[in-house]
C-alpha cells in the first residue's frame, strides 16, 4: 500500500518530459531559484488547472524575476522567511526554501540560528505569521519595518503566504523530496534537527555535497533568457483579469459568483491579479471536477481549524453565495466531527464515515473528502493509512489533487489575512 498520496498517484502523475515540451520556460524558472524541478510537477498536472495555479502563485508572490535582480539583503532576507514560515509546517518545503535563501545570499548561520538583529526579526515575523492560530503582532511587524519599507514588508508577507499554499500541497501529498534537494541542504539542516520524514522513503544520504551557489551573472543571464516564454504563459492565463480590487471584485462576482473582500487590502496590483485568476480557475464550475459544493464543505471544513475570524467570515459570506445549501446547520454539525482524531484502524475510520454520512447527509465521497480536508487541515498535515486508501479507492487522482490545490489556496488566503487583521487593526 502508498505510505503517501503521492506515491499512490504515481500511476496518473504527468511524465517530465511531455511537462518538458509543453512548459519549458516555466521548469526552467523554476530550476533557477532552487537548483532542481520540484517533484510536485507531474502531480499537479494530473488536473491541469493545479499546474496553472502553481505556475502563476509561485513567480507573482515572490516577484520573480525582479527579487533576482534585486538587492542581495532583501532577497536574502526573504529567502529566510520563506525558511522560517515553512519549518514547522512542511520537511520537503524546508529543505527547498534552505536552498532558495543561500543562492540569494543568506548565511548558513541564519539558517542554523545565530542571526543579527534584522534577520531575528524576520524569522520571528514569518514563524508568527505561518503559526496556527496566527501570532503575529504590531509589534513583530514594526520590528521588521525598522529594516524593510512598507511595501517590502508586504513582499514578505505575500512570500510566507505563498509557502502556506506550498506547505499545504507537499505535506498532505507527501511529495518526495528529490536527491539533489538532499544533497544542497541535509548536512546543514540536520544541525537545526530537520528530517524529512514522510518525505523520503526509509533512511536518506548525502550522495554529493555541494554548497547552492549564490546569484551571480550567469544567473541573470538564464533567467532572462526563459523570462519572456514564462510571461507569455502568465498572459495566457491570466487573460483579461484586473489588477485592481474594485474591478476585480465585479469580475470575481461574475466567474464565481462572490467578490472576495479578503483581497480588498492587498497594495500590489500584480499580486491581486495573480489570486483573483486562480479564484476563478479553481471555483470554475466547468473546470472543477470535485463540484463546487464539495469546495465549500472542505473550505467550511478548513477553517475550523485555523482560528482565524476573518477567514472564517469570508469562507461563510463565500459559501452562502456560492453553494447556500451548505448552510448553517450542516457547519455546525460538521464542526462536530473536526475536532475527533482521526483513527488509523480501518473498521473505526469506516464507522466514523458511516456516521457521517447519517448525521450530516452526504454522500460517501463527499464525506471522504471531509476526512481528508480534516487531516491535510493540520501543520504539518496528518493523513494515514486509512485516509490514503479510502481517499484512493473513492476519489479519481485528478479529484484528489483538486482538492489539495483548493486546501492549499485556503491556507495561502489564511496567511495573507491574519497579516491584513494585525496591520489594520493598528
Amino acid at each position: 500500500m502508498a505510505r503517501t498520496l503521492a506515491e499512490a498517484l504515481k500511476p496518473a502523475s504527468i511524465d517530465f518530459r511531455i511537462l518538458h515540451k509543453r512548459y519549458k520556460p516555466l521548469l526552467a524558472l523554476v530550476k533557477e531559484m532552487i537548483g532542481i524541478i520540484p517533484n510536485c510537477d507531474p502531480i499537479l498536472e494530473i488536473w491541469p488547472p493545479g499546474f496553472r495555479t502553481y505556475n502563476l502563485l509561485v513567480p507573482n508572490m515572490f516577484n520573480l524575476p525582479h527579487t533576482i535582480f534585486g538587492g542581495k539583503r532583501f532577497k536574502a532576507a526573504m529567502g529566510l522567511a520563506m525558511y522560517a514560515s515553512s519549518k514547522a509546517a512542511c520537511a520537503y518545503c524546508t529543505a527547498h526554501t534552505c536552498s532558495f535563501a543561500l543562492r540569494r545570499g543568506a548565511s548558513d548561520h541564519s539558517i542554523s540560528g545565530s542571526r543579527s538583529a534584522e534577520e531575528q526579526a524576520v524569522v520571528t515575523f514569518a514563524e508568527r505569521l505561518a503559526s496556527i492560530p496566527a501570532q503575529l503582532t504590531q509589534t513583530d511587524v514594526d520590528a521588521v519595518r525598522k529594516y524593510f519599507s512598507a511595501a517590502e514588508t508586504e513582499w514578505l508577507v505575500f512570500s510566507i503566504s505563498m509557502m502556506g499554499f506550498l506547505n499545504k500541497f507537499m505535506s498532505a501529498m507527501g511529495v518526495e523530496l528529490e536527491q539533489d534537494a538532499i544533497n544542497d541542504t541535509a548536512t546543514l539542516l540536520s544541525r537545526t534537527g530537520w528530517s524529512p520524514g514522510i518525505h523520503v522513503n526509509g533512511n536518506y544520504n548525502v550522495t554529493r555535497e555541494i554548497a547552492p551557489k549564490q546569484d551571480n551573472f550567469l544567473t541573470y543571464l538564464r533567467v532572462i533568457r526563459h523570462a519572456p516564454g514564462a510571461v507569455l504563459w502568465e498572459k495566457k492565463w491570466t487573460g483579461d483579469v484586473p489588477a485592481d480590487y474594485p474591478k476585480v471584485a465585479e469580475y470575481l462576482k461574475l466567474h464565481t459568483g462572490y467578490s472576495f473582500p479578503i483581497l480588498q487590502p492587498i497594495g500590489q496590483g500584480r499580486v491581486t491579479r495573480t489570486i483573483a485568476s486562480v479564484l476563478r480557475d479553481n471555483l470554475s464550475k466547468e473546470q472543477s471536477l470535485a463540484g463546487i459544493k464539495t469546495k465549500m464543505l472542505i473550505s467550511a471544513a478548513f477553517t475550523s481549524h485555523t482560528w482565524n475570524n476573518r477567514l472564517n467570515s469570508e469562507v461563510k459570506m463565500m459559501i452562502n453565495c456560492i453553494s447556500p445549501e451548505v448552510n448553517e446547520e450542516l457547519q455546525l454539525k460538521m464542526a462536530e466531527f473536526s475536532v475527533l482524531e482521526i483513527p488509523t484502524d480501518s473498521t473505526v475510520f469506516k464507522q466514523i464515515m458511516s456516521s457521517m454520512q447519517k448525521e450530516l447527509s452526504l454522500t460517501e465521497t463527499e464525506v471522504a473528502t471531509l476526512l481528508l480536508a480534516m487531516a491535510a487541515s493540520h501543520n504539518p498535515a496528518q493523513l494515514n493509512d486509512a485516509i490514503i486508501e479510502t481517499v484512493c479507492k473513492l476519489l479519481e487522482p485528478a479529484v484528489i489533487v483538486e482538492i489539495v490545490v483548493w486546501l492549499s489556496v485556503l491556507q495561502m488566503l489564511n496567511r495573507l489575512s491574519s497579516y491584513y487583521t494585525v496591520v489594520k487593526a493598528n
